[in-house]
């Protein structure tokens, strides 16, 4: 078989094209905040991470205007070895401040805010349970730890339809055991020590 017969035979991407109706990949000529152009037409963007608007807000634009003439398009390297900026410093400082927290850490997305922070919190022992349309960086991020998974919330002593990241083989969900069951949703992670 042909490596790319898979991808030929894939044809759902062109009927959507062709109805006018694929939404990937389509370039935005101009970003207005909360709206943008998109073929002419100016319309809501919906499924932005620019909730807020913030990008074209003028002291967000003039903030980075003066980080660019500071740091340069790049910041040299990734945060753990030579991409840590002042900026980033300080951000955490008064983020941690203001959360009343001893300290923050921020990430550049929320998938790497996933991966790095549910793979951190696990110990061995530990179960996470989510639920089955968690999003695929939750998911992710519980996979890193190389675990044993099922699907399946429990009822009667059976797991059914939540995904269960077991750190050990032993550990039975069940009954009793040591270590703690983490609950990964959408909006927080939370660690429910027994």
């Amino acid at each position: 078989m042909d490596l790319f017969d898979k991808c030929n035979r894939f044809k759902e991407h062109r009927l959507a094209k062709a109805a006018g109706i694929y939404p990937y990949f389509l370039p935005i000529a101009e970003n207005h905040g909360t709206e943008v152009t998109i073929d002419g037409r100016r319309i809501i963007m919906a499924g932005s991470n620019n909730y807020l608007g913030l990008t074209k807000h003028p002291k967000v634009i003039a903030a980075a205007d003066e980080a660019l003439r500071s740091f340069g398009t790049s910041n040299n390297g990734s945060r753990f070895l030579n991409g840590t900026l002042e900026m980033h410093v300080e951000l955490e400082e008064r983020l941690a401040k203001f959360t009343r927290k001893e300290a923050a850490l921020v990430y550049s997305s929320g998938y790497l805010t996933n991966l790095g922070s549910i793979s951190a919190l696990m110990d061995k022992g530990d179960v996470v349970v989510l639920d089955k349309d968690a999003h695929a960086c939750i998911v992710d991020g519980a996979r890193l730890i190389t675990a044993r998974h099922e699907i399946g919330f429990q009822r009667e002593g059976r797991w059914h339809g939540a995904v269960v990241f077991l750190l050990c083989e032993p550990y039975s969900v069940g009954h009793a055991g040591a270590g703690a069951h983490h609950i990964v949703t959408e909006f927080q992670a939370r660690i429910l020590k027994r």
